[in-house]
């Protein structure tokens, strides 16, 4: 069992979604032991699309949650990332492995990655660039508005393992989202840090209509890293439709990294 010096599970939700589309897996996450924060950024439900950067959704990560539970709350982070969460999650936690860390003085560190059909780029690579150019039909430009998105239709592509009875509730929960955290440079990424190898996992969507496996894996082979990948036979909200065996496979990855 975790001790009272455990890790906390910091959340970075995928684009167009907030950290509460997580909620049914945190019961499962406390009962083993797990605390859990939010890691939301501005880019989702914009107050200004036009200055919603990817540079700047690393960067509140990183300075508003991510460096203030390492320094001022002395804990060990563990990053589950959604999507474009990687992307995000990712650049945050640049340079904040044990490895890094620890050669600096410092106690805490970031312990592991989790990745959950997350999106991957490279340092000086756009969200857009990593998809080939081009978005796909589902995500609707300048819907609504100039400078946002969103995603039609969402029971469909991001849901479509999901009963119809949560339709209402989880077509509500879709946020729009600023287009230029798709289409600005992502920053050097954390995976691609020597101190992660062995704290890189990634949960592989099989039957994701957002994310398509054949794409995870060319993002997963593009990294040139080793990841402990596990797959699911869900479409891309594994923790929507499965969130008992979600959890269940978040605290084997947890453990694995906590005994390194």
């Amino acid at each position: 069992m975790p001790s009272t010096s455990s890790p906390v599970i910091l959340i970075v939700p995928g684009a167009f979604g907030k950290p509460a589309s997580f909620d049914k897996v945190l019961p499962y996450l406390k009962d083993a032991g797990f605390s859990t924060r939010p890691g939301p950024y501005p880019s989702c439900d914009p107050s200004d699309p036009a200055t919603a950067t990817c540079a700047n959704d690393i960067a509140s990560v990183r300075d508003n949650i991510l460096l203030p539970l390492l320094e001022e709350q002395q804990k060990d982070v563990i990053i589950i990332a959604h999507s474009y969460g990687g992307v995000v999650g990712g650049g945050a936690a640049k340079d904040l492995d044990k490895m890094s860390r620890s050669a600096q003085g410092k106690s805490t560190s970031v312990i592991g990655l989790i990745y959950v059909a997350g999106n991957i780029t490279l340092e000086g690579e756009s969200l857009l660039d990593a998809i080939g150019g081009a978005y796909p039909p589902f995500i609707k430009v300048d819907k609504p508005s100039k400078g946002v998105a969103l995603i039609e239709p969402a029971m469909d592509i991001l849901y479509n393992d999901c009963g119809p009875v949560l339709a209402p509730e989880l077509e509500n929960s879709m946020k729009l989202h600023a287009l230029m955290a798709f289409e600005t440079k992502s920053s050097a990424p954390a995976w691609a840090d020597k101190g992660f190898d062995g704290r890189r996992a990634y949960v592989r969507t099989l039957d994701d209509c957002c994310n398509p496996r054949f794409v995870q894996d060319l993002w997963l082979e593009k990294t040139n890293v080793k990841w402990d990948v596990v797959d699911f036979n869900t479409g891309h909200m594994p923790f929507v439709s499965q969130p008992e065996a979600f959890a269940t496979q978040i605290v084997k990855f947890v453990d694995g990294f906590i005994a390194l």
